[in-house]
């Protein structure tokens, strides 16, 4: 699984000369502007072995920012750590591009970004899920639909499975310094219908492209699914489910429900009884994947939640990211920041090692739920996020030839939910409480 493509060349190559050959070879993919295929695959190189993906076509990974804008020649190609001596790790099938650009990145570095990002598509036969913004200000919202639409283009159709419009609306009202969000702008997005006329305008602009058979959403996060037991948020700082409700009656089955949701956010998380630093029942709950565990109990609300708006158990449902950090985080604001071993590699690697061998289901066999078509794991590198550096990449940064990893793999045991364990309170979990 090394820069080479297999786990043996770089493995004989020490550490330091192996990142030389990986600067050597962004300076050679730099060089080749025009090149359509990639003349050399990137994958970080591990020595750790967490097991075959199951499911891989249904399992995806997410854009990070810093990749996207400095080093989108270094995408990753194959699962880290899915590969053995004889076995070849298991290559991507899908990613999400959370939006095509934005304003605050250097408009000189967009065209030979593109160029890497589409290469990578195309090269590599990836399933791309690509969004435009809904926020505080339309003339953006214009521009950042202007940049989709043209790497929409670029990617072709062939490659395109879905369009997503807006990402997490409902915490606007929770970061307005980061958004710039005044009370005015929080009206228009809601009561003044700006969320919904602007997803309508993107919808029409698509489908005059010749994209209208593909799929639609609007993103939210686990925020979204508190409220009340059967319907999605619906405060007036974030009308969600009023939202969720009129898209749904205009587009019908053409709209996919994708939701964020993240353990590791869960703002009801709580320490181990009569301590004030451990949380080992927490950890174990919330980096469990069986159905009575923390992660696919949110899902399985969010599942009950769609029924109950679409009237039917069967809608698309998509779980657009989940991942988890290697480091503490500023932005995680609840009592696990107290707790050392919730953020570390072992913790990170070990639901890392879940994901990648979970079969999706999310319910026991005797009450059957429809579990999401599919998952996108947060995400290649570390990147900033609403102000806050964040820790989740499955590699640290651009050019680095080596995946996030531990000296004990013998350690990263996925765990089943601690019997007699109950969350505090049965809650849902975003991105930032």
């Amino acid at each position: 699984e090394g820069f080479l493509g297999t786990a043996d060349p770089i493995a004989r190559i020490p550490r330091g000369v192996s990142m030389q050959l990986l600067a050597v070879a962004t300076v050679i993919a730099v060089a080749a502007t025009g090149v359509k295929a990639r003349l050399l695959p990137y994958n970080c190189h591990s020595s750790m072995f967490l097991g075959s993906v199951v499911h891989p076509s249904r399992k995806g990974i997410a854009l990070d920012d810093d990749t996207a804008v400095n080093c989108s020649g270094q995408m990753l190609e194959s699962w880290p750590h899915t590969s053995m001596r004889y076995l070849p790790a298991e290559r991507m099938k899908s990613l999400r591009v959370f939006r095509a650009w934005a304003p605050e990145w250097p408009e000189a570095k967009r065209a030979h970004a593109w160029q890497e990002l589409v290469s990578y598509v195309k090269t590599n036969n990836v399933q791309v899920l690509v969004g435009a913004t809904i926020t505080c200000f339309p003339e953006e919202d214009k521009q950042s639909w202007e940049w989709t639409k043209a790497l929409i283009r670029l990617i072709g159709r062939e490659h395109l499975i879905g369009l997503s419009i807006g990402n997490e609306l409902e915490l606007v009202h929770m970061f307005r310094e980061w958004f710039k969000a005044d009370d005015a702008c929080l009206k228009r997005l809601w009561d003044g219908n700006y969320t919904l006329n602007w997803f309508r305008e993107v919808v029409k602009d698509f489908d005059t492209m010749g994209y209208g058979d593909v799929p639609i959403m609007s993103i939210f996060g686990g925020f979204a699914l508190t409220g009340n037991t059967s319907t999605f948020l619906d405060i007036p700082v974030a009308r969600v489910d009023p939202f969720l409700s009129a898209v749904y009656s205009e587009y019908k089955n053409r709209l996919v429900f994708g939701f964020n949701l993240y353990p590791y956010f869960d703002p009801n998380l709580k320490l181990d009884n009569h301590t004030d630093d451990q949380c080992k029942g927490t950890l174990s709950n919330a980096l469990c994947w069986k159905p009575e565990c923390n992660l696919p109990k949110q899902i399985a609300v969010a599942r009950q939640k769609i029924t109950n708006l679409t009237g039917n158990p069967n809608h698309r449902f998509w779980l657009t990211e989940v991942g988890w950090s290697t480091k503490y985080t500023s932005s995680l604001k609840s009592r696990m920041k107290k707790c050392k071993q919730f953020s570390t590699p072992e913790s990170a690697l070990t639901f890392y090692k879940g994901f990648l061998s979970w079969n999706m289901s999310i319910s026991e066999p005797s009450e059957p739920l429809v579990p999401p078509e599919r998952a996108f794991w947060f995400t290649m590198r570390d990147s900033p996020q609403l102000g806050y550096l964040e820790h989740f990449g499955l590699v640290e940064k651009c050019n680095d030839a080596y995946c996030k990893s531990v000296k004990d793999v013998g350690a990263l045991v996925v765990p089943d939910a601690p019997p007699g364990y109950v969350p505090e309170d049965s809650q849902y979990s975003h991105r930032h409480p």
